[in-house]
């Protein structure tokens, strides 16, 4: 590969020009994705425990971009890894003692064997590590390479954003001096090296093929990403699925029954949170069968990307974190509603319900990872009845630890049908009209004619008349006010069809 000044150099021809190397030549070689094989600051920031912690971090830097805050010619992109791995050096200081074991692992592991086997059969020659990257980085990876070098040259702790702006040129220069970086090899495969290169005798360019560049974090588990990213990216899933759409209907349904409706709907804030931790892995699941045996599976483009960022137990993890907080808040609500003063909710815990109540939510859990588990190993017709169930469970589910009213469970009979009948259609049609079916509408419907279907039968009225019914109506008409409208405009005679 040719980079920006023309310098290109195949492995083959870098291996003999240090193997014949003169007596005492400096041999000058670039560390991250060269000498060793992965990016050392990528590496480092990869290592910051708790995961979840450092993943935080890491995004919190790169929206507030701090290193933009940075004077003069330290200001910007060139002072972007030093700020990063300065940072959760400070906050996560452990990672300093956490990263001389990993360094040792990722040592041995990515080493470049071609390029050290060259080094050392040259035996007189000088070997100078020069990196941007940092001191206190490179150098337990360094001791752990299995080869003998005479220095180091790397970027400082609090110099290190001065030193990466300088550049490797004005390091190696400082260090060696200007005659022994003249009649020097100089191996790299960063176009941030053309100086250097153009300063030394024998420049070497040379992208080697077992290099990866692996971005920090890049791994790690986060509830909810692989349905944002990967399932349905571009849509914003969470939030107009899970937040605008389940967990109002669970606030309308639920909580709107209940005599604390606020503190309730906390509760079930988190109680969703913690159902679609397991939900998602039926997602994750349903790609890789489709992608194992379908002809033409549906897979986004970013699916090969995340699908490897699913870990279950993990995944289990975040649901048992999201579900405490749901079931205790949960447990208040009902310590509030018994009228118990303030001061003494923490002592009128019960903590025998918030246990029942935990077993019965994680055992609604199994049940459902089970049911999804088997509706996406069945064939696609029978699929059809598995899905009326797992609709179910988004709502009535949560009846395992929570109560409604007979509107709330009109209003999810409703919720249930109106999502299973497209289902039911798109697995017996491929028709282009079913992209438009107005699901909406049909929940408005169905809701409309079940609550007036029990006030005719039981000849009373205080069902329709109850406040929570008009809400629910008033939040269903205007979920479907945009089918509603296309349904009115496409209103003609029949004279007219065509």
């Amino acid at each position: 590969m040719i980079n920006s000044l023309g310098y290109d150099t195949s492995v083959a021809d870098v291996v003999n020009i240090i193997e014949t190397a003169p007596d005492s030549t400096p041999i000058i070689v670039d560390l991250d994705e060269t000498l060793f094989l992965r990016n050392s600051t990528q590496e480092y920031l990869n290592s910051l425990q708790p995961r979840f912690l450092g993943w935080l971090l890491l995004m919190f830097l790169n929206l507030l971009k701090p290193w933009n805050w940075l004077p003069g010619e330290i200001k910007g992109e060139v002072s972007r890894d030093w700020m990063r791995v300065f940072v959760a050096t400070l906050l996560f200081p452990w990672t300093i003692i956490l990263w001389q074991r990993r360094a040792k692992q990722l040592a041995k592991a990515n080493g470049n064997t071609t390029l050290i086997q060259a080094l050392t059969k040259n035996r007189n020659s000088r070997i100078i590590i020069a990196t941007l990257g940092f001191s206190w980085i490179v150098r337990p990876l360094c001791k752990h390479l299995p080869i003998s070098f005479n220095s180091v040259i790397a970027c400082r702790f609090w110099q290190g954003a001065r030193d990466r702006q300088r550049g490797k040129d004005f390091l190696v220069k400082a260090s060696l001096g200007m005659n022994e970086v003249a009649r020097a090899i100089a191996i790299t495969d960063s176009n941030d090296d053309n100086q250097l290169l153009a300063s030394v005798a024998t420049p070497c360019f040379v992208i080697w093929p077992e290099a990866k560049y692996i971005s920090a974090m890049s791994d790690v588990y986060i509830p909810f990403l692989y349905l944002e990213r990967a399932k349905r990216p571009g849509d914003k899933y969470f939030v107009k699925k899970i937040l605008l759409d389940d967990f109002v209907l669970l606030i309308l349904g639920l909580s709107l029954a209940n005599s604390q409706p606020i503190p309730h709907a906390i509760s079930m804030f988190f109680l969703l949170l913690s159902f679609w931790c397991i939900y998602e892995l039926g997602y994750v699941e349903n790609d890789i069968i489709a992608e194992r045996f379908e002809k033409e599976p549906t897979l986004s483009e970013t699916y090969q990307k995340y699908k490897n960022r699913i870990n279950v137990w993990q995944a289990w993890l975040w649901s048992v974190i999201f579900a405490f907080p749901g079931l205790i808040i949960l447990e208040l609500n009902k310590v509030v509603s018994n009228n118990i003063n303030f001061a003494a909710e923490a002592s009128a815990l019960n903590l025998v319900t918030i246990s029942t109540d935990m077993a019965l939510w994680m055992g609604l859990l199994v049940v459902a990872r089970v049911t999804f588990y088997a509706y996406n190993l069945v064939d696609k017709k029978t699929r059809i009845w598995l899905y009326f169930i797992l609709q179910s469970y988004k709502c009535f589910g949560f009846l395992v630890v929570t109560t409604t009213n007979i509107i709330g469970s009109i209003l999810f009979i409703a919720q249930v049908i109106s999502r299973w009948i497209p289902y039911f259609i798109y697995r017996f049609s491929k028709s282009e009209w079913l992209k438009a079916l107005p699901n909406q509408v049909v929940r408005l419907f169905l809701f409309g004619f079940i609550i007036i279907a029990i006030m005719l039968g039981t000849q009373n009225s205080s069902i329709i008349m109850s406040w929570q019914t008009w809400v629910i109506f008033g939040w269903c008409t205007f979920k479907a006010r945009n089918e509603i409208l296309k349904i009115f405009r496409e209103m003609h005679p029949i004279s007219q069809e065509k």
